[in-house]
């Protein structure tokens, strides 16, 4: 029995999205000699480090964006690295003892880890002897940041050629790297039928659909967006997903009643797929796993200010392959759209720009990489 653990940690949702995407490819096509156990990694810390982790993660992103550009760019200066590295592994030292008792116990032949917190302490276990498990990390962005380079990983998965050239500038040899994408779901590989998905949502058909996505959270400028939509030439309908924030998704039930175009408004779903199917414009986050399920959806995006650090790479490199658009406020964001519902044959560039450059496959490729 081969024993496979597939570990995140949650600061932010889309480290666990991943995770989750792995364990669903391992449930689809399972095996009799295997076993897969998924965890989050800070569950097996103390309560105040789980919980400061991800409350100082979102007041970061959230309230302090420039100063946690600032803090990202600059912990990726390989100087710097080597003085913080220090420290924050031996902060992760002291609080993981709960994880490590766990991970010893439990003898994994093959660790896949999808958060760097997870990878670093797994692989100073290896360094000590204290375990000889395999460790698999998957890079859940489309640019590498020093965070996740661990001396001890054997094999790293990354998304495109450019991320794997960040390994081999910090010395990665080239046969420990994988291109084999950012895991999204199964469900987000298999094409559905659009007219099918708005007739069970009491979504419009033939007329132009604008997602938008405030993320697990609910978090960035939707309230903003829907105003802007509404000064949009051409007709069109929005779909809001609003996530875990009732308080969001009561304002823009609200605001829907003030406003000509049709709205639909949700809360959390784990359906994003079929919406994403209905849809012919994605404005979002651009977040290593958003961006993966959108392009496995061949779903064009619209990106708002990303923040400094892993959103603004993640937009670039979409940008670079004509996937989306990116725009400087909420107030350019009319005009792009209504270009877009004007100009049918720029959406279907982008369209096929997108299929050079999807990895709708990756959960299944990287489960692969694991059993073997």
């Amino acid at each position: 029995m081969k024993k496979i653990l597939l570990i995140y940690a949650t600061a932010g949702i889309g480290h666990k999205k991943a995770a989750i995407a792995l364990k669903k490819a391992f449930d689809e096509r399972p095996s009799k000699e295997t076993e897969v156990a998924l965890v989050d990694s800070l569950d097996y810390t103390n309560e105040f480090f789980k919980w400061s982790y991800l409350q100082l993660y979102l007041l970061a992103v959230n309230k302090l964006s420039s100063l946690w550009g600032f803090m990202y760019y600059l912990t990726d200066n390989r100087y710097v690295n080597l003085v913080v590295s220090k420290l924050r592994r031996f902060s992760n030292w002291l609080n993981s003892g709960k994880l490590r008792k766990y991970l010893i116990e439990s003898e994994f032949d093959v660790i896949v880890s999808t958060h760097f917190f997870a990878g670093e302490v797994i692989s100073d276990m290896k360094k000590n002897g204290l375990i000889k498990s395999r460790l698999v990390t998957v890079v859940t962005d489309y640019r590498l940041h020093l965070w996740w380079v661990a001396d001890f990983t054997d094999a790293y998965v990354v998304s495109n050629e450019d991320a794997k050239s960040d390994l081999i500038s910090q010395g990665v040899p080239a046969e420990k790297i994988k291109v084999l994408g950012i895991p999204a779901e199964p469900a987000f590989a298999r094409k559905l039928d659009p007219d099918s998905v708005k007739d069970k949502y009491g979504i419009t058909k033939g007329v132009f659909t604008v997602l938008t996505i405030g993320g697990g959270f609910g978090v960035g400028p939707i309230e903003d967006i829907a105003k802007e939509m509404d000064k949009v030439s051409g007709a069109i309908q929005v779909i809001v997903i609003c996530g875990h924030n009732e308080a969001l998704h009561d304002r823009i039930n609200a605001l829907s009643k003030d406003l000509k175009i049709k709205l639909k408004v949700f809360g959390f779903v784990d359906n994003v797929y079929e919406y994403m199917d209905a849809s012919d414009i994605l404005i979002s986050k651009s977040g290593g796993i958003t961006v993966s399920e959108s392009l496995a959806k061949e779903l064009p995006m619209i990106v708002i200010a990303p923040i400094p650090g892993q959103e603004t790479r993640n937009c670039d490199f979409l940008i670079r392959h004509n996937a989306a658009i990116k725009l400087g406020s909420t107030g350019e964001l009319a005009a792009a759209v209504s270009d877009l519902v004007a100009h049918p044959e720029k959406m279907n560039s982008m369209k096929e720009s997108i299929r050079k450059i999807k990895k709708p496959d990756a959960c299944f490729d990287i489960a692969k990489l694991a059993l073997n």
